[in-house]
């Protein structure tokens, strides 16, 4: 989702979408987007505690993304997030079945965090904050904009908070990985996830969005 929700935020900083709705609540996908997030790992810690089995969770959890992929399809709405989201979660139990480790459910996830977690903190190190890049290319601003102290080091603080984001998952769930614990892994995905990324997304817009007040109140011109 991080891609995706940065991009709604490099999109729509000065702006709501022309739908009035709002970015962020866009960004995650509106109400279905947040259940078809949640519900899966809801399921599947459910299943686990009620039969102490990671296979049936597992399944469950597969067999309800991808009703929540075919109910999309039926009502003739927009099936990319709800694509991706059970390519995701049919991938990880593919990795689970076929390592035949229940833990491997989660490896998909785990690496996923680690390589965001690279390239943020690598932008850092090149002088190029990635929310920077995202936001000033998708917007057609400022080509330098990285030569202004201010918005640079706003930059770098917002891309320090998503390194962060990816960090704190990385350091609960990865020990729990190593050791097997399937039932407190889902649940650590589970309070990592939307609950960690929807306030990090929001004041990630909120800053940026305060640049560009800046930037219409020095350059008035310059609204359209």
């Amino acid at each position: 989702m991080s891609e995706k929700g940065l991009a709604s935020l490099a999109q729509s900083v000065r702006d709501h979408d022309g739908t009035g709705q709002h970015p962020l609540w866009a960004a995650m996908g509106g109400v279905l987007g947040i259940v078809e997030t949640v519900v899966p790992g809801f399921v599947f810690i459910a299943i686990y505690a009620l039969y102490s089995d990671a296979w049936v969770a597992i399944a469950v959890s597969v067999g309800v993304s991808a009703l929540f992929t075919l109910y999309r399809i039926i009502r003739r709405q927009s099936v990319t997030s709800a694509l991706v989201g059970f390519a995701g979660v049919a991938l990880s139990a593919a990795f689970a079945i076929w390592s035949n480790r229940p833990e491997d459910n989660f490896a998909l996830g785990l690496m996923t965090n680690l390589v965001y977690a690279v390239v943020f903190a690598t932008s850092l190190l090149f002088r190029r904050p990635l929310v920077g890049v995202i936001v000033n290319l998708l917007r057609s601003d400022d080509k330098q904009w990285y030569l202004n102290r201010h918005h640079f080091r706003v930059y770098v603080g917002v891309t320090l908070m998503w390194v962060a984001l990816f960090t704190l998952r990385l350091a609960v769930e990865y020990p729990l990985y190593l050791s097997g614990n399937v039932g407190a892994l889902a649940v650590a995905k589970l309070v990592l996830g939307l609950p960690l990324y929807a306030p990090v997304l929001a004041l990630s817009w909120l800053i940026v969005r305060s640049l560009y007040r800046e930037k219409t109140e020095q350059n008035p011109q310059k609204i359209s």
